[in-house]
């Protein structure tokens, strides 16, 4: 899989130690079928940097030996995609593989085996006969006669499909013998589609001490076994000779192998029919840019009239599709997958962007269930500018600064998000002090927020919550009124004090701003306090009576100030997250937490204001 954005050094590593001997070896084994699917951005490499490659594809298709496989054109989990974006990555594939090689693929390559019953009707349409699934799939379906070693025939509104069972007990091949794997296969008495990883093509493909490769060995292994021990042949030839095949209904499902890090149940039959969805539960980020590609779906699809614009904004949005941009290795939120959630912001906000028509467009709130959590969220959209606000917190949980094409939320912690709110005592502001963010349950983070008002003209929104503190327990009340403008965002904050007794406490807002260290750059923080000015990397530290703080992101050019109406003390805690997502204080930073706090005394019934400036300049 080759997600969009790969930096081209890599596409040449993967072709020159993968590809280059997988090529080279197949061309002189002529007797030894294969079938090979190519994801769209490493064919678009190759077709720049080695013409020549699709040379002897060609040659290879032509003297039957090889069959290449259709599918998504950026390698999507197609279950997450509407119909219309799966039936287009499948049909630009299918261009440019007819393009190159003068033919149509008849088969279509899941990835992880990612399968819903909906997925038939586009496959149909797209001139797709075949696909792969997992023989697990097939041999749990529970349907009488259906074992996993026999193609079967899918249907859904009166459309079909035929799934050849694809065993991923091979997956990684090299680690049989040839004479396991002969044995295993004449033992199966069926089909037995084997696919190896990309892992896999290295060791299997690279000539041992007696200058035989894995494959060499195999070959001359099974001439060597009484005719009929087993038949090799390419997905497509092995259904050349159609027969009737079992009709089977496979639930949406993976291959149960895509688990192995995964601490779930150990019973196969569960596991390939837990949907690939799964994978949307695990992280808020995740899932957070999963309902920004279906928001920007509809965008995109409400275009009307000017194709040119409506292409180029389709194709940045398939590239944000790529199923590597949505799995979290182990469960766990890696470097690697926040680097792909990156690129794939960028490649979403220009399609936005490109959707956005001059003279059409008008900065807006809108109300919608953006994150399909059930609540309505408030989205705010300005020309330099999306604001989107979730009522669980009152919390802006993105912003996306389009010149930038970044989406400054999306940080590798729990629940990210900007002016989520706090109302805390003086031992949790002793712990900020000494640097340890409190664990301690907050009055009004975790609270929904009811609206008040909101002018869609004056691009405003207002909000209230309530609450109870400490150990009386004494209700408390919060009006917050934010104000978004080009220039950034402004917020009212109302506290008042609901009970019979005085109230004191400490208000809290935090901001978590993903404002990261790249190979090039790393951000710098100015904090004017006490009358002084301090410049420096970002550091975590502790500042009383703060007139401002600034946090520029080089690498954007984007700059984040922050003031209030009375100066506030301020929290930093860089965000450093090892490889797995694990804090790492040795990792360079990803992210800035910000708490602004205010010691608060409040008579019963008595209020209090506060008024907050976070200026964005891109």
């Amino acid at each position: 899989m080759f997600p969009d954005g790969l930096d081209p050094a890599e596409y040449e590593k993967i072709y020159q130690s993968t590809y280059k001997p997988l090529i080279s070896t197949l061309y002189n084994l002529p007797d030894l079928p294969f079938t090979l699917y190519l994801a769209g951005p490493f064919k678009d490499w190759l077709e720049h940097k080695l013409p020549e490659f699709f040379k002897i594809l060609e040659e290879m298709v032509s003297r039957k030996q090889l069959d290449i496989l259709g599918g998504g054109f950026f390698s999507p989990l197609f279950p997450f995609l509407p119909p219309a974006d799966r039936v287009g990555q499948i049909e630009l594939l299918t261009t440019e593989i007819r393009k190159h090689l003068g033919k149509r693929p008849r088969g279509a390559w899941l990835p992880s085996s990612a399968w819903e019953p909906a997925m038939v009707s586009s496959l149909n349409t797209c001139g797709i006969e075949y696909i792969l699934l997992d023989r697990i799939m097939l041999e749990t379906s529970g349907f009488p006669g259906v074992d996993g070693r026999a193609p079967v025939t899918l249907e859904d509104c009166g459309k079909t499909i035929t799934a050849l069972p694809l065993d991923n007990r091979f997956r990684y091949l090299e680690r049989f013998s040839p004479e396991a794997l002969l044995d295993e296969v004449a033992a199966a008495r069926g089909v037995v589609v084997i696919f190896a990883d990309q892992s896999s093509i290295i060791p299997l493909f690279t000539p041992g001490d007696d200058g035989k490769t894995w494959f060499h060995s195999f070959i001359e292994l099974l001439a060597s076994r009484p005719e009929g021990t087993a038949e090799l042949s390419t997905t497509g030839r092995c259904l050349k000779s159609r027969s009737l095949y079992r009709r089977a209904y496979i639930s949406a499902g993976m291959s149960p192998f895509e688990f192995d890090d995964l601490h779930t149940s150990d019973d196969v039959s569960i596991l390939a029919r837990t949907p690939v969805k799964q994978y949307l539960v695990r992280s808020v980020n995740v899932m957070n840019l999963y309902a920004k590609m279906m928001y920007v779906h509809t965008l995109v699809n409400q275009l009307r009239g000017d194709k040119s614009r409506k292409k180029n904004a389709r194709e940045e949005l398939w590239k944000a599709q790529a199923g590597e941009i949505f799995r979290l290795p182990g469960g766990e939120d890696t470097a690697k997958s926040k680097t792909l959630r990156l690129q794939a912001y960028k490649n979403l906000l220009m399609a936005e962007k490109t959707a956005r028509v001059r003279g059409v467009f008008s900065p807006s709130i809108n109300t919608f269930d953006f994150d399909m959590d059930g609540l309505k969220d408030f989205l705010c959209q300005l020309d330099p500018l999306n604001i989107y606000v979730h009522h669980v917190g009152g919390k802006i949980f993105e912003l996306d600064v389009l010149n930038a094409y970044r989406n400054y939320c999306d940080i590798r912690i729990k629940s990210p998000g900007l002016f989520m709110d706090h109302f805390v005592d003086a031992s949790d502001i002793e712990s900020l002090r000494s640097g340890v963010i409190p664990e301690t349950q907050s009055v009004f983070a975790d609270t929904i927020y009811q609206d008040v008002s909101v002018d869609s003209a004056r691009h405003e929104i207002q909000l209230k919550t309530s609450g109870y503190f400490g150990t009386f327990q004494q209700p408390l009340s919060l009006r917050k009124q934010y104000s978004f403008r080009n220039e950034g965002i402004q917020v009212q904050y109302i506290l008042k004090n609901d009970s019979p007794l005085n109230l004191s406490g400490n208000f809290l807002i935090e901001l978590d701003l993903a404002v990261a260290r790249t190979r090039h750059h790393e951000p710098l923080m100015t904090v004017y306090a006490n009358e002084t000015r301090a410049d420096s990397r970002i550091t975590e530290g502790h500042f009383e009576d703060v007139s401002w703080l600034q946090l520029s992101d080089l690498d954007s050019g984007v700059r984040f100030t922050l003031d209030a109406n009375e100066n506030p003390s301020i929290s930093i805690f860089p965000v450093r997250c090892a490889e797995t997502g694990a804090l790492d204080e040795s990792a360079s930073p990803e992210g800035t937490r910000l708490f602004l706090s205010w010691k608060v005394d409040l008579g019963p019934g008595y209020e209090m204001e506060k008024m907050v400036f976070l200026k964005i300049e891109a």
